[in-house]
């Protein structure tokens, strides 16, 4: 019999889709290119970049919808409980991300995008506590879940005039939490059976991406600073001090086992697939979420790593699912 062809996984292209977002017009057309009119050749790498920043967010804004959709449909995402909550925090999340992706977003609506965004994630940890799945997993999906939920707690604050100075201890804290979750990623959110060539992979690839981060930082510390400052909003000082040493060092660490993750969900089934998809959306959103297009790769990240992890069938994981390819037709009967 021959082999029917697979059928597209839109989590799969929206992870690639946002990973050539940011490295395109997060952190090309931020750095290299002149905000005025350019060489022909510059205008046209605008022009992509601009392509790909639409193209990543509508997508991203119809997985979303569809997602949280079919996970009100059934109990292994949210509890029967929530549904009525999240459906309608749910629906003002997504009518304001669909103002930030389609038109522009006010700036004084950026700070309910970031509620409305901390709430869906937060009951989305809640009800991921609620199912059957294992336990490493859900520690996992927490340590990347909470630091969203205190981030828009700070920003909640400083809006209210509860604190008066920077964020504090709390930022830092949540930062850690980041860092912790992606230093930890490999043994908590990877499924299936690990084979020789998965495990050599996986380890290629983080020592790969962590001496070429690590020789960057040395060689070319100003375009490594401009580069996860535009592109993932994280701040890094210098190599001075002992504490800047560390904290590029932590990153390097974080990084290189992020992309381990990664790559060994990737090569693995079609669940870890799914979770490997979630992780690059996780990581591709940056620190902190500062516009609607992160807000919706973090949850579609996180939507794909819960729905992953789940160990019975669910609304979601079925055939028709947009997160979850369907199960390979076998080549032959018998």
């Amino acid at each position: 019999m021959r082999k029917l062809p697979p059928t597209p996984n839109l989590t799969a292209l929206l992870a690639l889709a946002a990973l050539a977002e940011l490295f395109l017009y997060r952190i090309t057309k931020a750095i290299f290119l002149p905000s005025q009119d350019g060489t022909a050749t510059e205008r046209w790498l605008a022009g992509v970049a601009l392509f790909t920043s639409h193209f990543s967010g509508i997508l991203a804004l119809i997985l979303a919808v569809v997602a949280l959709v079919s996970a009100l449909g059934g109990d292994q995402v949210f509890p029967r409980s929530m549904r009525i909550t999240v459906s309608t925090i749910g629906l003002f999340f997504c009518a304001l991300a669909s103002i930030g992706v389609l038109w522009t977003l006010a700036p004084q609506y950026n700070v309910h995008l970031r509620i409305s965004h901390a709430f869906l994630t937060m009951f989305l940890a809640l009800g991921l506590w609620h199912g059957e799945r294992p336990l490493r997993m859900k520690v996992g999906i927490t340590l990347f879940a909470l630091p969203i939920v205190i981030q828009a707690f700070l920003v909640f604050s400083l809006r209210m005039g509860w604190v008066q100075t920077g964020p504090g201890l709390l930022a830092r804290l949540a930062h850690i939490m980041t860092l912790t979750a992606m230093m930890a990623a490999p043994f908590l959110l990877t499924q299936g059976s690990w084979s020789r060539l998965r495990v050599a992979l996986s380890v290629t690839s983080g020592l790969l991406l962590a001496a070429g981060f690590a020789a960057a930082l040395l060689t070319r510390f100003d375009l490594v600073q401009a580069a996860l400052f535009y592109g993932l909003s994280i701040d890094l000082n210098g190599l001075a001090s002992t504490a800047e040493k560390l904290y590029s060092t932590s990153l390097v660490v974080a990084f290189a086992s992020l992309a381990a993750a990664i790559v060994g969900s990737l090569v693995g089934s079609a669940r870890s697939r799914l979770g490997g998809w979630g992780l690059m959306l996780i990581a591709v959103a940056g620190a902190e979420i500062t516009s609607p297009k992160p807000a919706l790769f973090t949850l579609c990240g996180l939507l794909a790593l819960v729905i992953s992890g789940t160990r019975h069938t669910s609304p979601l994981a079925t055939t028709d699912s947009p997160l979850l390819p369907p199960p390979a037709a076998p080549s032959s009967l018998t």
